[in-house]
């Protein structure tokens, strides 16, 4: 559809702000007490590492470049964990030995015994440190009897691996050189300059990096495999662990033509000398975007030469997502990680568009961002995207919504002024700050210049304040706007500029604008005689919405008239305004029915998806009616699609056929849906080939949660069996995580691969929480968290740790929050952050608790009326 602006109005809104002063993107920040000194500033770095793979510890030295901007006794550098051997600041032959102290926010300083003028120096450090197991910093992994090392330095992690100034602020050149033993492969962000080998010994000098900050340096050690990527812009490699590199021609096949579309978007070609790409067996996140090194989980390089429809998407998104940080966030950089949101919401919106662009048969048009950001942003504890951040800790604090929420924002904007102005916008940004820092008011700066209106307060009040609006159309054109939330919860009430992209029938005529409200309440004559009013033209606006019963009515008749983007929103909303209690399950139930018979597969992928979200109501006292439900309605439409994948099917069916039978084989109470599980599991087992991944973890899911006592002893040792003689990393997890056991001597044996070398440190979170959801009573769960939790804590990466208590113990059950909350007690104040986990954890499983409060009566008696 198309929307006409609605100029007067735009005047109108705009006329009621005014821009703050715009911070210089040279500018460092005023200081602070969790940063650097601006007295200090450095301009170069080199680094030299002895790293043998096979020992547990390695040593170091480091020249920073410095200037000393003004009269002082002490210089501050970064380090965590590491050994100052010796510090000295030099200038020509004066020598300075510096006495190095720790402090707070790991700020180390080195006071010399008298005052250090103005000048330039060589900041000299010496060092030693321990190679982490855990998967951040600079760590191990130890794959199929090989030691690699692999460096994961975003957010504040190269503190942990060598003395810095480590600022995103601070984008200076680096040279690494690394000594390792000679049979190992060394790679680091830069081509070779030098390489000499002595007495078993190889040293590798990498070229001068192009201005950078710290975060983005990696390198890696290793027993590597490689092949070249060609087609590329720049020489390029994929380095993978020894013996794996013929698995790799999806991912070499794919990657030029995802390069050469991001070019052409930025209008600048790739800014670096190479481009490698790295699989790594243990990785905390998907990937990282690290300048011409970029590191990836081993199952999205990893894969069948032809993966299908549904395997290849998230791979290709990725990558298309780590490329595009090559220029939004590498050329382009935040200041500080304040303005994280810069990098990742941009990167996730250019990779959707990216996907778009390239392969439109896996539909990215129509996801609907928003909905990845709606539940927590919805949240009365939420910060907002934009938020003070003094530790490491605050930057993961509600990490998701800097891509979710941040790519949700530019999509809207996008709407608004078109994808060419857009890209437009960008470029300028681009061009203006390539090789600098920047603050979000120079990207507002850049797209208010291509457009018709300030986008900048509009786009503030969604970033620097937390959660969005709910907007109420009532009758007369009478339109409100308040911030949405839960039943039962509070929170702060706040106003938006909020842009209404309104498609209305009035007599049978349909028509579309775009308005802008930005007070409490606001009246729309043009809506007072309309029909119906969808005021979300395309589902690209970040509010929540209701419309009269009558209206609400009329739109369901007219559905048709929404395209399948728009029908989603619909579908989704209603079970938003269900669970903030501003409508009944009558009405989600209305909204579902209409849609679930929809032709389109992707519209009735949203209507099985909501239906799903009741499954927190369904209890001993209504499963079998809601299986009634579920054999009546739905098991049809599986019939119809089969558990056989076709080549033919579209990305959308693959997904719907999934979705209907996990949903049917968990709840339908179907014996030959078991019978089909298990024999679909024990062929998977017996070729992991020969049946599609997601069918096949649904089939040992279905097959595990319904094996008789005596036979699941036989199916975790067949399914632990093929997992040790799998490859794929995608095929081992599909066998590892899809069990589903709920006798104690299973639960245990599951819990317990945690700490095995079956799981990685970057998993063990993943298992444990894969565990407690399929738990409706955690008992065992703390029983067994009780007797390993300090080896379980010691294994994972420091954000798992921290994001624990949200993962694994939010709940709808007031007993194992009970639970929870007593196992925490004792432990979250030892662990930075784990204090804001438990407070998540906590707030998620009172919201459950009180919407079952609110709605159980109501789907009982849905759940009766229907059988009735």
């Amino acid at each position: 559809m198309t929307a006409l602006l609605n100029g007067a109005a735009l005047v109108l809104i705009f006329n009621l702000f005014a821009l703050n002063a715009l911070l210089s993107n040279t500018a460092l920040a005023a200081d602070v007490e969790y940063r650097l000194p601006s007295s200090v500033t450095p301009t170069f770095q080199s680094i030299h590492l002895d790293i043998d793979p096979d020992k547990p510890n390695y040593s170091g030295t480091t020249d920073i470049e410095v200037t000393v901007n003004t009269p002082t006794k002490r210089v501050g550098f970064y380090q965590h964990d590491l050994s100052i051997i010796s510090a000295a600041l030099i200038k020509g032959d004066e020598v300075l030995s510096l006495d190095v102290t720790q402090s707070d926010f790991d700020i180390n300083w080195g006071a010399a015994e008298t005052l250090i003028e103005p000048g330039k120096y060589t900041l000299q450090i010496t060092f030693e440190g321990k190679v982490n197991t855990s998967s951040d910093g600079m760590y191990l992994s130890r794959f199929e009897d090989s030691n690699y090392i692999f460096t994961q330095f975003e957010d504040m992690h190269a503190r942990k691996a060598f003395p810095s100034f480590d600022e995103p602020i601070f984008k200076i050149p680096y040279q690494m050189t690394i000594s390792a033993p000679a049979h190992q492969v060394v790679v680091s962000n830069t081509p070779v300059e030098t390489e000499t080998v002595s007495d078993g010994v190889k040293t590798v000098t990498f070229e001068k990096t192009k201005p950078m900050p710290t975060y983005l340096i990696a390198y890696t050690v290793g027993p590597f495999d490689s092949t070249e990527m060609e087609g590329l812009s720049v020489p390029g490699r994929i380095y993978v662990p020894k013996g794996y590199d013929d698995k790799t021609k999806f991912v070499i096949k794919h990657t030029p033509e995802i390069l050469a579309s991001l070019e052409d978007f930025f209008g600048i070609k790739y800014p670096y000398k190479k481009l490698d790409f790295v699989a790594v067996p243990n990785f905390t996140h998907g990937a990282m975007e690290n300048v011409g090194l970029i590191t990836y989980r081993d199952s999205l390089l990893l894969l069948a030469d032809n993966p299908s429809v549904t395997e290849r998407s998230a791979p290709l998104n990725v990558i298309a997502h780590e490329l595009a940080h090559q220029w939004f966030g590498n050329l382009v950089t935040m200041a500080w990680w304040d303005d994280l949101w810069l990098n990742e919401a941009f990167a996730s919106w250019a990779a959707s568009h990216t996907m778009k662009e390239l392969y439109p048969e896996l539909n990215y048009a129509d996801r609907l961002v928003q909905e990845g950001a709606f539940g927590a942003d919805a949240s009365p504890t939420v910060k907002p995207v934009k938020k003070v951040v003094k530790r490491q800790p605050d930057v993961m604090d509600g990490l998701g919504l800097n891509y979710s929420k941040g790519e949700s924002i530019l999509q809207m904007i996008e709407s608004l002024i078109g994808t060419e102005n857009f890209r437009k916008g960008v470029r300028n940004y681009m061009k203006t700050h390539s090789w600098g820092n920047t603050v979000a008011d120079d990207l507002w700066r850049a797209l208010d210049g291509v457009s018709d209106f300030n986008l900048s307060a509009m786009m503030k009040a969604y970033l620097e304040q937390p959660g969005y609006p709910v907007i109420h159309i009532t009758d007369g054109g009478k339109v409100t706007q308040s911030r949405f939330h839960y039943a039962g919860a509070s929170v702060e009430e706040q106003t938006w500029a909020i842009p209404l992209k309104l498609t209305y029938q009035v007599n049978n005529e349909i028509k579309s604008e775009i308005v802008f409200i930005d007070k409490t309440t606001t009246v729309l004559p043009q809506l007072a005689e309309a029909d119906w009013v969808y005021p979300n033209d395309n589902a690209t606006g970040y509010f929540r919405w209701s419309v009269p019963q009558k209206q609400l009515d009329n739109l369901l008749a007219n559905i048709d008239a929404l395209n399948k983007r728009e029908k989603k929103n619909v579908l989704y909303n209603y079970q938003a305004l269900l669970n903030a209690d501003e409508v009944g399950v009558d009405s989600v139930m209305k909204v579902l029915n209409t849609l679930s018979g929809d032709d389109d597969p992707a519209v009735t992928i949203a209507a099985v998806g909501v239906l799903q979200e009741f499954d927190y109501l369904v209890n001993d006292n209504n499963d079998e009616a809601y299986a009634a439900l579920l054999n009546k309605t739905y098991m049809p439409l599986l019939d119809a699609l089969t558990l056989n994948q076709q080549d033919t099917d579209s990305s959308d069916v693959m997904r719907l056929r999934n979705q209907l039978y996990g949903l049917l084989g968990m709840y339908a109470d179907s014996e030959m849906l078991v019978k089909k599980s298990e024999k679909l599991a024990k062929q998977y087992i017996a070729d992991t080939t020969s049946v599609p991944s997601g069918i096949a973890a649904t089939a040992i899911a279905i097959a595990t949660k319904n094996s008789a006592k005596e036979n699941s002893e036989k199916w975790f040792a067949d399914l632990l069996g093929a997992f040790k003689k799998a490859q794929l990393p995608n095929v081992k997890r599909t066998l590892l995580y899809s069990m589903r056991f709920d006798d104690k001597e299973l639960v245990f044996k599951m819990l317990d691969l945690a700490l095995t070398d079956n799981v990685t440190p970057a998993n063990a979170l993943y298992m444990v929480t894969r565990v407690a959801r399929n738990l409706d009573d955690h008992t065992l769960l703390y029983q067994w968290l009780n007797e390993n939790k300090e080896a379980l804590l010691k294994k994972m990466p420091d954000y798992h740790v921290s994001s624990m208590p949200e993962y694994v113990s939010s709940t709808c059950s007031v007993e194992n929050l009970n639970m929870a909350n007593a196992f925490y007690a004792d432990i979250m104040s030892k662990h930075e952050g784990m204090s804001r986990g438990v407070e998540i954890m906590q707030d998620e499983s009172q919201q459950c608790l009180r919407l079952k409060d609110a709605f159980q009566q109501d789907f009982d008696n849905f759940l009766a009326s229907y059988q009735s």
